[in-house]
């Protein structure tokens, strides 16, 4: 080894020795949130509970990251069943179909996005891989588990549960109908709380039981927005050249205006930043 050759190494291993490992992530804390409205890549979201949620949309497969904590308090990892949303309350559980060919597969959504504006959920690379989804979006429908989803927002820390904990606690004393003021038999009071290993139930990991269902890929419409007055859904069709729809909207009558169709993404997407930059803020794109 020449003279020259051994400080260079000196000086790689010196390198070597200063790089500094990333620091070991905070114990996972899985909790119910819905969240506030913020901003993400310009549109502003408003997160909402809707436990029988049912949509279409435009999925994406998200790239393989570094672990981290999700929104929920889970700690990411790329072979999970799990997704992305904006809006609905986390965790959730979903039903995602590929209405490009039939796959469906149930999974947790446990974080905010994707990013990127007309996107309607992001899928780890295990989930994209099992659904048959590559680096380009693909046409979706998502439906939520209602039932599951009310438990997790009873039963979760941070969520709707009724503090029983906080009521004052005393014993109950139980007693014939027949016969009241004669006695009884005392029975504990409930204590409100969800035990560890309650939530570990609950957040279990998910079978990756993929479905062979029906192909059904439509056509893609931009969504201008859902009025409940005709006369102001047929204000936003004349502006925008869209279509009014009549749709039941929570069980009320309302219509929708959709714009389209377009025969790809690409023009789906110019369509909705055309919408989104002219002040409808409640623009996405759907499949029909």
């Amino acid at each position: 080894m020449t003279r020259r050759a051994f400080p260079v190494m000196l000086a790689v291993l010196g390198l070597a020795g200063c790089h500094r490992a990333e620091p070991p992530l905070p114990p996972a804390d899985p909790h119910y949130v819905v969240g506030a409205p913020y901003q993400m890549d310009g549109v502003w979201q408003y997160p909402r509970e809707d436990f029988g949620y049912r949509q279409t949309g435009l999925a994406v497969a998200d790239p393989d990251q570094t672990p981290y904590v999700t929104t929920d308090g889970e700690h990411y990892d790329p072979q999970s069943l799990t997704g992305r949303h904006a809006t609905l309350q986390l965790p959730a559980i979903v039903t995602v179909r590929n209405l490009e060919n039939g796959r469906e597969l149930t999974i947790r959504l446990n974080d905010r996005g994707p990013e990127a504006r007309g996107r309607l959920i992001g899928l780890t690379p295990r989930v994209a891989a099992l659904l048959g989804i590559g680096a380009n979006p693909v046409q979706v429908e998502i439906i939520g588990h209602e039932a599951e989803n009310e438990q997790l927002a009873e039963a979760l820390p941070g969520g709707q549960h009724l503090d029983v904990a906080a009521a004052p606690v005393d014993q109950i004393r139980a007693e014939s109908l027949d016969r009241p003021g004669t006695g009884g038999t005392i029975v504990a009071a409930p204590t409100g709380t969800v035990g560890a290993a309650d939530v570990s139930a609950l957040m279990r990991d998910l079978p990756p039981d993929v479905r062979q269902g029906y192909v059904q890929g439509g056509m893609l419409w931009v969504d201008a927005g859902t009025f409940s007055t005709l006369r102001y859904a047929q204000v936003a069709a004349a502006r925008t050249g869209g279509r009014v729809i009549p749709v039941q909207d929570r069980g009320r009558a309302a219509w929708r205006v959709h714009v389209g169709p377009f025969m790809n993404v690409a023009g789906a997407d110019r369509a909705l930043d055309q919408l989104l930059g002219d002040g409808m803020t409640g623009a996405r794109i759907v499949v029909e």
